[in-house]
């Protein structure tokens, strides 16, 4: 099946769903969490570089995701036939393309917030570390299951301990802000299990490309404790992102109404946790992996509202 057999309306679809944005979002909400979480009181927020750097993050994301789909095709063309590559609706050398553009276009942005904000080469170094150990996972790392999950984990640490570092150089009078990078751990856990999971539904296809996923190594049921087990990080982090400032002289506590979302947040990721422990269908595995997207996003972004909110207020 060629292009020509899609309309205009269904190719250019495929050039944004190929991108995976919801996934770029998270990603660089998460890096702005560290830079948000970590500026001491009295510092208004710098909306242009939290932007610059959610995009670069996003673009960064994004060719990660078109190589992915590259390196996946063939497990694809059995998981998932409506992807854009499998499907035909773009070929392979054009995703190549593609990819090579968004990941220059990435680079070019990074460059640019490290010069705004004289990081000394912060971003742009973050940006190949990333973009690159996510590229060698897409073909390398991923086939080996367990080991490929925990490079996304750690890929996701290094996202919040970037905006650490970020308002560190910055601000260096404040120090080092350990609760974003602590919560970025959580967070990180989390991605493990909702990795784990994903492997839940791709058994098939996973198995003939020789993926060893734990849910290709092992029954379902294992599987779903590893990745209920990782899932309670996050729900550990949302807890001590909560909690634990209530204790600490900086940063301040959350607003009620933030805690209140954070606990409910907590909640849900609770459920989906014990859920997928009693029924791990391909099709409550995908719906699982999916949610968890979202719940990562909303925590994130009920912290960083907050705090912009206290910023912007002067609260204490």
């Amino acid at each position: 099946m060629t292009s020509e057999t899609f309309s205009k309306k269904e190719i250019i679809l495929s050039y944004i769903t190929i991108l995976r944005l919801v996934n770029g979002l998270v990603a660089g909400v998460a890096a702005t969490f560290g830079i948000v979480l970590s500026l001491p009181e009295g510092v208004s927020v710098d909306f242009v570089t939290l932007v610059l750097v959610i995009l670069a993050t996003l673009l960064v994301s994004s060719q990660a995701m078109i190589f992915n789909d590259i390196a996946d095709r063939e497990e694809d063309a059995i998981n998932a036939t409506h992807r854009p590559l499998p499907s035909g609706k773009i070929s392979v050398k054009t995703a190549k393309i593609y990819g090579v553009v968004i990941a220059v276009l990435a680079l070019a942005l990074a460059v640019v917030i490290d010069i705004m904000n004289n990081l000394y080469g912060l971003s742009v170094a973050t940006a190949i570390l990333f973009g690159g150990s996510l590229d060698l996972y897409n073909f390398k790392l991923k086939k080996l299951g367990f080991w490929g999950n925990l490079t996304i984990g750690i890929n996701v640490v290094a996202l919040f301990l970037y905006g650490s570092i970020h308002t560190y150089l910055n601000h260096p009078e404040a120090g080092l802000a350990w609760v974003p990078i602590c919560v970025g751990i959580c967070a990180g856990s989390g991605n493990v299990g909702r990795e784990i999971i994903k492997g839940l539904p791709d058994i098939e296809g996973d198995r003939d490309a020789g993926v060893r996923t734990l849910a290709v190594k092992f029954s379902p049921k294992k599987t779903a404790v590893f990745g209920s087990l990782f899932l309670w990080g996050l729900i550990a982090g949302a807890l001590i992102a909560a909690i634990v400032p209530m204790f600490l002289s900086t940063p301040p506590p959350l607003y009620l109404a933030s805690q209140i979302i954070v606990y409910l947040i907590a909640a849900l990721a609770t459920f989906l946790a014990i859920a997928i422990l009693l029924n791990q269908k391909p099709k409550w595995a995908y719906v699982t992996k999916e949610i968890l997207l979202y719940v990562f996003l909303a925590f994130l972004l009920v912290f960083i509202i907050d705090k912009i909110v206290k910023l912007t207020i002067g609260a204490s």
